[in-house]
């Protein structure tokens, strides 16, 4: 089969450089999407090799399905370079996934966006569209570190907080990391269990100004608590995320769960790999996703390793650390 060529031009000031990447390491990230799984270990083979020249980026692919996916991946770059001012790895790493197996789609690749974020997986796709359905009031995303669970479900708060589809976003996770009693602890409520929820802050802080989060805070339309102050509660007109429920006991669960009121949605995270208690068959975060899932209403959204939208040797950490679990437990 004959080698298929084609010559994309960017000419628009920045766009090419922002596509191309800092020493042109976007466009390594795209060929290797292209490698051939079946090459000989230290001889890698692509079926698509990239080659910039100024403002112009020469293909060359083995079959026009290539060529075509290529182009698609270079145009939402493109398009977000003109919308963006810059393209981060993510990004591209985003466009390769949302280009495979779409190749002659006559459609625009689109980075799908949420609060300004840009998701990177399907399974984001998937969890945000769950997170905005106001006919599913239960979700469950499970799964490794760095998937994006908590902060899209933060994102995904904020924009029903600020299109006043809830009255309030609830944030909640059991305090057992540190293996201390909150009593024991200094400063108020808050005081106590901000140092627990930091990457719930930072994820707010995103979406939001400072002095925004301050004031929302301060009018109680962004709340904080531990697991264990939502005894009693009925949480109505809220979107409420239960944030690393691993750590909650199978009792705890049911008691937050069946906190949710009139016109309340709930989004439930965590990894059923990391749980803290001491004994992990009393997690109740895998227990209530056994016995709900088939739940109308209730969706659970199941992240893998390939999801993990961190560093990209976090991924392969992370994997790595399953096999050796794996082989541990199996010996």
């Amino acid at each position: 089969m004959s080698e298929q060529t084609r010559t994309i031009a960017l000419s628009e000031a920045g766009v090419a450089q922002a596509v191309f990447g800092p020493l042109h390491r976007h466009l390594a990230l795209i060929q290797e999407a292209f490698r051939d799984p079946n090459a000989p270990r230290g001889t890698p083979s692509y079926s698509v090799t990239l080659d910039a020249q100024g403002d112009k980026l020469i293909v060359r692919a083995h079959t026009v399905a290539d060529l075509e996916r290529v182009q698609r991946i270079v145009d939402a770059l493109a398009d977000q370079a003109r919308r963006k001012g810059k393209v981060r790895e993510g990004e591209v790493q985003a466009a390769i996934a949302f280009s495979e197996g779409d190749s002659e789609s006559a459609v625009p690749l689109r980075l799908p966006q949420l609060g300004g974020l840009t998701l990177r997986t399907p399974r984001q796709v998937h969890y945000v569209e769950a997170l905005r359905d106001e006919n599913i009031d239960l979700i469950f995303g499970v799964g490794p570190a760095g998937t994006g669970k908590t902060f899209l479900a933060v994102a995904a708060a904020v924009e029903a907080l600020k299109q006043e589809r809830v009255d309030r976003i609830i944030v909640t996770r059991p305090a057992v990391e540190a293996g201390e009693k909150l009593g024991y602890l200094p400063g108020d409520l808050s005081e106590k269990v901000d140092p627990y929820l930091q990457p719930i802050w930072d994820a707010f802080r995103g979406q939001m100004g400072e002095s925004d989060l301050k004031a929302r805070r301060e009018r109680r339309q962004i709340e904080v608590a531990p697991l264990a102050f939502m005894r009693g509660r009925t949480l109505s007109n809220a979107f409420v995320i239960v944030d690393e429920a691993q750590n909650a006991t199978q009792l705890q669960m049911k008691m937050v769960l069946t906190r949710l009121g009139e016109g309340s949605r709930m989004v439930v995270t965590g990894d059923p790999s990391q749980v803290d208690l001491p004994r992990t068959d009393q997690s109740g975060l895998a227990h209530a996703v056994s016995i709900l899932e088939e739940v109308r209403g209730v969706e659970v959204i199941r992240f893998a390793t390939q999801d993990v939208v961190r560093h990209r040797l976090v991924a392969q950490i992370v994997e790595a650390y399953h096999r050796d679990e794996g082989a541990r437990g199996g010996g």
